[in-house]
């Protein structure tokens, strides 16, 4: 099952907030469910010097799913904090410690930092630092992760910005929680990669408009329905919009009209055109890069299931 939520208020049945206890000496925060507000459909995570009792100088939030969840795209839409020491990140974790991170560091808010760990050690090749072309806390941008049984993707803006593959590497391969988090660097963290973060005399927080999980689609279960389901969650969304929307639901109506009929050469064919109003250079205005994309990917995965 995905999720998508848009932080309108908490939802108990969904996340846990971390309270009342703190990570090891990288970490200069305890965590406090207080530090994770809502308001105005955001989500905020809240650093400043109150106190925690668990002997550090700082303290803020934490947010993290109550499930863990597979294969699949893990993405949010975040305005990170600006500050020596601090980090903003985005990230899956497993009981046994696999991980993939989507980090920015306050230091430097225009790149992203990417890594990902098997058991708690750093994946070969794992780590990667992407210059973003902007300051990711002047404003809101859209960061994913997909992760598969061979390859790890990273996103921004729906843009790939990176790929792993798992040919001869190790991935993770553990259900994780999806978690969120706002922290200042301490200790060998603080020297060696955060630098030393010096409280501004008031609160910093981190945003994030929303979180959302889709699972990895197997591409013998894509069907028809499935892709009228997925068009119309992007319609309803608004990343499909305009002229495209009803020529992308008659390409649809007519696929399915031909399959029923037995007709799989014109389903297929369909099935293209869906493909070429998508990729009409006279209307990108009206589908998101990853909209466009993921469209796209099931739609050639469903051709190719019916030519087989």
């Amino acid at each position: 099952m995905g999720f998508e939520d848009h932080f309108d208020s908490f939802d108990p049945e969904l996340w846990y907030r971390s309270d009342g206890w703190a990570n090891g000496a990288d970490f200069g925060v305890g965590w406090l469910r207080d530090h994770v507000e809502f308001s105005g459909g955001k989500m905020a995570l809240r650093l400043d010097d109150a106190p925690n009792n668990n002997d550090k100088p700082y303290t803020s939030g934490e947010f993290y799913t109550l499930e863990k969840y597979g294969y699949g795209r893990i993405e949010g839409r975040i305005k990170v904090a600006k500050g020596v020491g601090l980090v903003t990140s985005l990230f899956t974790y497993s009981p046994n410690a696999d991980e993939i991170d989507i980090e920015i560091l306050g230091k430097d808010t225009t790149k992203l930092e990417t890594n990902f760990f098997v058991g708690g050690v750093r994946g070969i090749n794992g780590h990667a630092i992407i210059d973003l072309g902007f300051d990711a806390s002047e404003d809101y941008h859209d960061y994913a992760i997909e992760w598969s049984s061979n390859y790890i993707k990273w996103f921004v803006d729906g843009e790939l910005v990176r790929t792993v593959e798992g040919n001869g590497i190790e991935l993770p391969s553990e259900p994780s929680f999806i978690m969120a988090n706002l922290w200042a660097g301490a200790g060998a963290a603080a020297r060696t990669w955060t630098g030393e973060f010096v409280y501004p005399g008031s609160p910093v927080r981190a945003y994030y408009d929303y979180i959302k999980f889709t699972p990895e689609k197997e591409e013998d279960s894509i069907t028809l329905e499935y892709m009228n389901d997925l068009l119309e969650n992007y319609i309803t969304t608004g990343e499909v919009n305009g002229p495209l929307t009803n020529q992308l639901s008659n390409s649809l109506k007519q696929a399915d009209h031909q399959y029923v009929k037995g007709h799989q050469k014109q389903a297929i064919e369909s099935m293209e055109d869906f493909i070429k109003h998508i990729s009409n250079s006279a209307l990108q205005k009206h589908i998101t890069p990853d909209a466009k994309r993921i469209l796209i990917e099931n739609a050639e995965a469903l051709i190719q299931l019916w030519a087989d």
